[in-house]
């Protein structure tokens, strides 16, 4: 049981080091994020097998692009900027986690970090003016890890 999730353990490094800059200085770095880009991908590709890992990132990539342009075009129609509610690391962040998701899990995933985003700001986040999603996001991946280790 063990064996076929280890490789999910060298993702808690990245997304530890993101989660703490994120939440200290609301900026994360190109360089973590490859790191745990690489970390996605190697990971993945030991757990489920190449051709589940780029069938999931491509899949997974598509609905990214999908939930952009809706989120896009909502923030349009209410007078809004993309810029001023997510960051590009934010963007980066959910691409590099695509390839250890299938399609539907990968939803619930960003539903997750969306939910831990916003429980955030109702605890105390609303003093700041952006909500560290990369940080709350490292959370849930950690949370997820543990999860696929435990077997749950």
């Amino acid at each position: 049981m063990l064996l076929s999730s280890y490789p999910y353990l060298f993702l808690l490094l990245p997304a530890a080091v993101l989660a703490r800059d994120d939440f200290r200085t609301r900026r994360v770095g190109v360089v973590w994020l490859a790191v745990l880009g690489i970390t996605a991908v190697v990971s993945a590709w030991l757990a489920q097998g190449w051709h589940a890992m780029a069938e999931h990132a491509l899949c997974n990539a598509l609905l990214l692009l999908l939930s952009a342009a809706l989120l896009t075009l909502c923030l349009r129609l209410r007078g809004q900027r993309i810029g001023r509610a997510a960051g590009a690391g934010d963007g980066v962040f959910l691409l590099c986690v695509a390839p250890l998701f299938a399609p539907t899990e990968y939803m619930r995933f960003m539903i997750a970090c969306c939910t831990a985003a916003l429980v955030w700001w109702a605890c105390g986040g609303r003093r700041y003016r952006t909500i560290p999603f990369v940080g709350t996001g490292g959370i849930v991946l950690a949370v997820w890890v543990a999860i696929q280790l435990l077997r749950l």
